[in-house]
């Protein structure tokens, strides 16, 4: 079968190699020719009809999204422990919690960029260990769906909605901190674009995936007593209820045009990249 598709891809001047090894032999194309060898080979089973037609040959979306999830919440991790925790640790001198942390008065008097530096701060090591961990692999599940750069969109925007929303309905002077916020907002995006996915036909199973993201925003977003007083519950809940109202926007606006917004991905995350970046400049020109 190798050589027949090789033979196939040859004739067609696609560059290639075949290699093999321990389950078999392989096709190798470079990436910037996958697209074609994959038309060139269902082409050629479908002008034989006794061949059946070539299935999809690239690898799962999840496993095509995991190296840019790896790279870029490395950044982000880099950058996450540069800030510090509580002060400490953090990188230039800078009084990064003092700069970025929320604040709903002083949001209320116009520093609206803390609602997104609040997103980059932590308290202690162990919750920002525990936000990379549960928010790589949130992020990555939510980018199997719309693509990493809009993963990364609408996590953020949904973190900091969230925030924002806490300076009309929270108390005076109410201070937070953390990426949760934006973790839950994943969470709360991934529910709701596989709700709105499922289907007219499958209706008992609807809830199914509302259902399992509230089951781990009870689990995960509560904590225990002893964590009472460093976790932002409202954070959690107001974070994860932004991203189910995104996630239904972004799956909403995919029905109303009938096409996937998968190709507004690099854009998107580009616009995400830049609006942290600015709001940061903000923070530290302030």
């Amino acid at each position: 079968m190798a050589a027949e598709w090789s033979l196939v891809l040859t004739a067609r001047r696609v560059p290639h190699r075949v290699r093999r090894g321990a389950a078999g032999f392989r096709l190798l194309v470079p990436r910037r020719c996958e697209n074609k060898a994959i038309d060139e080979l269902r082409a050629y089973f479908a002008e034989n009809a006794e061949r059946p037609v070539l299935p999809d040959l690239r690898p799962p979306l999840l496993l095509r999204e995991l190296p840019g999830l790896v790279w870029s919440l490395g950044v982000v991790t880099v950058f996450l422990t540069m800030t510090g925790m509580e002060s400490s640790l953090g990188a230039f001198r800078i009084a990064w919690h003092g700069r970025g942390e929320g604040n709903t008065a002083l949001m209320a008097s116009g520093q609206w960029w803390r609602a997104l530096t609040a997103l980059t701060l932590h308290a202690d090591i162990a919750h920002l260990a525990g936000n990379v961990c549960l928010g790589g692999i949130f992020l990555l599940l939510l980018a199997a769906e719309v693509g990493l750069g809009n993963a990364w969109f609408l996590a953020l925007a949904g973190g900091v909605a969230a925030n924002a929303a806490k300076v009309p309905l929270g108390e005076a002077h109410y201070g937070f901190l953390g990426a949760s916020t934006m973790v839950f907002a994943a969470l709360g995006a991934l529910a709701a674009v596989r709700l709105a996915r499922l289907g007219r036909a499958l209706r008992w199973r609807r809830i199914v995936p509302v259902a399992a993201g509230l089951m781990l925003l009870a689990f995960l977003g509560v904590g225990d007593k002893d964590d009472l007083g460093t976790i932002d519950l409202a954070g959690h809940f107001m974070g994860f209820g932004a991203g189910v109202v995104l996630g239904l926007l972004y799956a909403g606006l995919e029905g109303l045009t009938g096409k996937s917004l998968r190709g507004l991905s690099p854009w998107l995350g580009s616009a995400a990249a830049l609006l942290f970046a600015l709001a940061w400049g903000l923070a530290l020109a302030a």
